[in-house]
């Protein structure tokens, strides 16, 4: 739908297949539909900024909203209904295969979906960059701009899109930016090139990722998911969820309210400075 390829920004969101490395937080599709959103008006964003952010930012709430009235849940262990953690999860998940074909169909009309926001014009562009003071935070970028800085792995485009995770993904109180933010720093270094991997050698990976859910030590080279569960089992045993609004207790009404909460936020900084702690520790041992 646009007509431009951004592979290394792929590679990063190979984590959040399964509601984050499969731990069933906020869908694959949801969060991959958002990113989608966000590259249909790269353009308008880097020249209007804030305006656009918050208008993109509307968008995906109302994509994540149709979401959930279409599919039910916007997480994947409420749709799926099994835990990928366990054997028997990832079993009930393939076989005999309704739950698979569920996701595979719920993935078609997405695409399908999304395909009408090319006609869409972009809200919220009356916004004046006076309305907030000061730089904007966005959670999963101040993340990704912590791993830069520590290990010298980073990408300018997932930073400045990464936004799109302010609030639980459209400030709609999913998965929380600095988590998914952790996620796709690990994946700049570990995540498949799904575009250049042959197919073989990606149910490989897919496989082997799945098998280290399951394991204490994971085998093989380190891999997305055997690292990435680390990541968020650390994660919610500090934040005690792994979703926004469960974090914060709070639903946010629009991208001006989710500025003044995370501005002011001790829970919210602290936690930035964990994912961003965690992921750089990972890779520092991986490079």
């Amino acid at each position: 739908m646009i007509d431009r390829r951004e592979d290394r920004v792929l590679k990063a969101f190979t984590g959040l297949e399964g509601g984050i490395v499969a731990s069933g937080s906020t869908c694959g599709v949801v969060t991959g539909g958002a990113l989608g959103l966000a590259l249909m008006h790269d353009n308008v964003l880097q020249e209007r900024g804030i305006a656009a952010e918050a208008g993109v930012l509307s968008l995906i709430g109302e994509y994540f909203r149709w979401f959930e009235e279409s599919f039910g849940s916007s997480f994947c262990r409420e749709r799926s209904g099994v835990d990928f953690y366990t054997t028997f999860g990832q079993l009930r998940y393939f076989l005999p295969g309704d739950r698979v074909g569920k996701c595979l169909w719920h993935l078609r009309g997405a695409m399908r979906h999304l395909y009408t926001y090319q006609e869409k014009d972009l809200p919220g562009m009356d916004m004046k960059a006076k309305e907030i003071q000061g730089e904007p935070i966005h959670c999963a970028q101040a993340v990704l701009r912590g791993i830069k800085d520590r290990t010298g792995i980073g990408d300018p485009l997932l930073e400045r899109l990464s936004f799109i995770f302010d609030g639980g993904v459209g400030l709609q109180g999913g998965v929380c930016g600095a988590l998914a933010g952790a996620v796709m720093g690990i994946n700049l270094l570990l995540g498949m090139n799904i575009r250049d991997t042959k197919y073989f050698q990606t149910l490989k990976a897919f496989v082997v990722g799945h098998i280290n859910l399951l394991l204490d030590k994971p085998i093989g080279e380190p891999e997305p998911f055997g690292v990435g569960k680390n990541i968020v089992q650390r994660f919610r045993e500090e934040a005690g969820a792994t979703e926004c609004r469960t974090i914060t207790e709070k639903e946010f009404s629009d991208w001006t309210d989710f500025q003044k909460h995370i501005s002011s936020s001790d829970k919210c900084t602290g936690l930035i400075e964990l994912a961003t702690t965690e992921a750089s520790n990972a890779i520092q041992r991986l490079i």
